[in-house]
C-alpha cells in the first residue's frame, strides 16, 4: 500500500469518527430533549421511600409504569459502518490488559516476598539441624562419658582427670609460648619503629608504616617529617636524647648483645607497660594468677 492509498484510508476513517461523533451528540442532545419533557409534563417524585403507605404504593406504581413504558423500546444501537463498537472494544481491551499488568505486578512482588521467606525458613531449618545435631553428638558423647566413670573406681577416674588436666597444661603452655614470640616480634619489627618515631616528633602510630633505622637516627622535624640523614651522625648526642626519652638502659638488658637505640628502647618501654597491665589485671582478679605469671616469665625470658 502506497502513501496515496494510506493517506484516504486515514481521511476515510477520519470522516467516519466525525459522523459517529456528531451522531453521538445528537442522540445525547435528543434523550435530554426528552428528560427535559418529561420532567415539565410530570410531578415530581420523591426519591426516597415514603413513609406514609399510600405514598410509598403509589411510588411503586409510578416506577412500574416507566419500566413497562419503556420496556418495549428497543435500544438505541450505531450503525452497521460505526467504528464505535471496535472502539468500545478497544477501550474494554485496554482495560483489561492495564489491569491484568497491574495485577502481574503484584503478583511477582507477592512472589519475591514470599521467596525470601522461603529462603529465611530454610536458613532457620538449616541452622535448627545444625544444633540438633550438635545436641545430639554432645549428649552421646556425655553418655558415653558418664557410662564409662560408671565403670571405673573413684581413683582411677581421678587420675584420668590429672593426666587429662596435664594435657591441656602442656598445651597452653605452648600456645602460650608461641603467643609471647609472636608478641615480642610484633614489638620487635613492627609496633618498637613507630612508637620510637612517634616519641621522636614523627607520625602517630600507624600513620608510617615503614619506620627504618635512619629515621630514627636523623629525627624528625616539627611538622613530623623525617629529616635527611647526616654523613657525620653525633652519636653522644643521639644517645643523650634517647636517655632523655627513654631513660637509661636497664641493667637486665646491659648483658644483650643488641644495640640501645631508639627501637629497643621503645620496644622494652612497651614490655614494661605490657607487664604493669598484666599484673595490674592479675591483682584485679581478672584471670588465673598462674597464667599471667608464665606469661610474664616468658616476656623476661624473650627480652632476655
Amino acid at each position: 500500500m502506497d502513501n496515496s492509498q494510506l493517506s484516504r484510508t486515514a481521511t476515510s476513517y477520519t470522516a467516519c469518527l466525525d459522523r459517529t461523533l456528531k451522531t453521538l451528540q445528537g442522540r445525547v442532545q435528543e434523550q435530554e430533549a426528552a428528560l427535559e419533557k418529561l420532567r415539565i409534563s410530570t410531578a415530581s417524585i420523591e426519591t426516597e421511600p415514603s413513609s406514609d403507605p399510600k405514598s410509598h404504593l403509589l411510588q411503586l406504581q409510578a416506577l412500574e409504569a416507566a419500566f413497562k413504558t419503556l420496556t418495549p423500546q428497543e435500544p438505541w444501537l450505531p450503525p452497521v459502518d460505526s467504528p464505535l463498537p471496535a472502539l468500545l472494544a478497544l477501550r474494554a481491551t485496554h482495560l483489561c490488559v492495564k489491569e491484568s499488568q497491574e495485577c502481574t505486578t503484584q503478583i511477582d512482588t507477592e512472589l519475591k516476598e514470599t521467596q525470601k521467606r522461603l529462603e529465611k525458613e530454610h536458613a532457620d531449618l538449616s541452622d535448627a539441624n545444625l544444633i540438633q545435631a550438635d545436641l545430639t553428638s554432645r549428649i552421646s558423647s556425655l553418655q558415653a562419658e558418664i557410662d564409662d566413670r560408671t565403670q571405673k573406681s573413684p581413683g582411677q577416674v581421678a587420675k584420668e582427670m590429672i593426666r587429662e588436666l596435664k594435657k591441656k597444661k602442656t598445651y597452653y603452655d605452648s600456645e602460650t609460648g608461641k603467643l609471647v614470640k609472636a608478641f615480642n616480634r610484633f614489638i620487635d619489627e613492627h609496633l618498637a619503629p613507630m612508637l620510637a618515631a612517634e616519641e621522636l616528633g614523627g607520625p602517630i602510630v600507624g600513620e608510617l608504616l615503614d619506620v627504618d633505622e635512619v629515621m630514627l637516627e636523623a629525627g624528625f622535624s616539627t611538622q613530623g617529617k623525617a629529616k635527611k640523614a647526616t654523613a657525620n651522625p653525633d652519636d653522644a648526642k643521639r644517645q643523650r636524647r634517647i636517655d632523655e626519652i627513654w631513660g637509661a638502659r636497664p641493667e637486665d638488658d646491659r648483658r644483650s648483645k643488641e644495640p640501645w637505640n631508639e627501637k629497643r628502647a621503645a620496644a622494652t618501654e612497651m614490655r614494661e607497660l605490657t607487664e604493669e597491665l598484666l599484673n595490674s589485671l592479675v591483682e584485679a582478679g581478672g584471670t588465673g594468677p598462674g597464667l599471667m605469671w608464665n606469661f610474664e616469665v616468658k616476656l623476661q625470658q624473650q627480652d632476655s
